[in-house]
């Protein structure tokens, strides 16, 4: 019986040897795609339909641990040879030269790619070709390590929907021209950007938008805006440059920066950008109320009065906050508040402190909430924070003994508070 059997199973392996081959040729796109470009270069060669695939790969990411000059190679062969139009293009590694990048930026002009990723490993002095400019179908890009100058004949960007720029340094007024001459644009995303004196982001279709860097000014003009994350303490990395806070009597920071966000649902604010806007006249009221604020992040350190007001103008014009992540301010200014009958908070639910500064502030901040918020359902703290103060037990029943306004606010001790 054995030897009946043994044709059989080889021919059912002979049927089965190039199976893979015989896949349709969107399916073998997909499974190159997965491969590294080296990989999928090797096994070409093993039958002329894998060749034919691979050229037709119409996401090419290349993420090849070699030098600048063999990266180059790579990309020259895979482009020369490319066939059918190139979606994505990432680029992961040393830096290559700017001939080279032109090059390549050229070809996939003429391809309509729509999402470009280009990340270098360290920043040398690389500008980015102009002709980036030129890739008008792009819906996404991603750039880092780099130095861009928008030219003063682009257009925009008509398609671009998704922008990332990181560790760059961007020439007079780039970011201006880069958001407000890409009118689709909805998500942006800038880190650290360093040496500018102002930065205007005018995006009528932006919706999220994360800033970490330095600036000595901001002014948002996104009214459909629902997320913003902006953060202006971080370290230079092309040379350290002090951005001094500067009041000057002019149009309060406040307005610049948050004055037209009438569509913000989650904000979150950074320690100095906090120190930023409380270097301006603060306004007791705002020409908008952020009636669709639900989550507030902010970083208040309270190192000046100013900063602790700037914080309490927010959270006057924000009635509808459901959610607060504060780093209490080292003033207990909470007493105060109290006393004065102010109820800042209608529909907050939840409360997480963000580590503390002192035991005096953090009791007064929680009797606050504790005894002003109706609707509060819990008040979260840093169990880490709490074990570590001297007398923790007389904290915690002291934090115990607070009356509540509303009857379903308990205490909560979490070791993941703060992150």
């Amino acid at each position: 019986m054995g030897d009946h059997l043994h044709p059989k199973k080889k021919d059912d392996f002979n049927i089965n040897l190039d199976f893979i081959s015989s896949l349709p040729a969107e399916i073998l796109q997909k499974i190159l795609g997965k491969l590294p470009i080296k990989e999928v270069a090797r096994n070409s060669i093993l039958s002329s339909k894998w060749k034919d695939s691979w050229a037709e790969i119409p996401d090419l990411v290349f993420k090849e641990d070699c030098t600048p000059s063999q990266l180059t190679r790579i990309v020259d062969m895979v482009l020369l040879a490319h066939k059918g139009p190139i979606t994505t293009f990432e680029l992961d590694g040393e830096y290559a030269s700017d001939e080279a990048i032109n090059r390549w930026l050229a070809i996939l002009s003429q391809n309509a790619i729509k999402n470009l990723r280009l990340r270098f490993d360290i920043f040398e002095d690389c500008k980015i070709p102009s002709s980036i400019f030129s890739c008008q179908k792009l819906e996404q890009l991603d750039i880092s390590e780099c130095s861009i100058d928008a030219p003063e004949c682009f257009e925009g960007f008509k398609l671009l929907r998704n922008l990332s720029v990181s560790n760059c340094y961007l020439w007079g007024t780039t970011i201006e021209k880069l958001v407000s001459s890409c009118p689709l644009l909805e998500n942006l995303t800038l880190s650290y950007i360093f040496e500018h004196d102002n930065i205007l982001i005018r995006g009528p279709n932006l919706r999220r938008l994360s800033i970490l860097g330095r600036f000595t000014h901001l002014s948002l003009e996104a009214p459909k805006l629902i997320s913003a994350s902006i953060f202006r303490d971080c370290v230079p990395l092309f040379g350290y440059q002090t951005f001094d806070l500067v009041n000057d009597g002019s149009k309060s920071k406040i307005l610049c920066a948050l004055g037209q966000l009438s569509n913000i649902e989650d904000l979150e604010i950074g320690s100095m950008f906090c120190a930023y806007l409380a270097s301006g006249p603060i306004p007791k009221k705002l020409p908008v109320t952020f009636h669709h604020l639900k989550k507030i992040v902010i970083h208040l350190y309270g190192r000046t009065k100013e900063e602790v007001e700037t914080a309490l103008c927010i959270f006057r014009n924000a009635p509808n906050v459901k959610t607060l992540y504060l780093r209490i301010p080292s003033q207990n200014i909470w007493e105060e508040q109290r006393n004065r009958n102010i109820s800042l908070f209608k529909h907050l639910q939840e409360v997480k402190i963000l580590g503390f500064t002192d035991v005096v502030s953090t009791l007064g901040f929680a009797k606050f909430i504790l005894s002003t918020a109706p609707e509060l359902e819990k008040l979260v703290l840093d169990e880490d924070d709490v074990s570590g103060l001297e007398d923790s037990l007389a904290f915690v029943m002291k934090l115990a003994s607070f009356s509540r306004l509303s009857s379903k606010a308990v205490i909560v001790f979490d070791r993941s508070s703060s992150n």
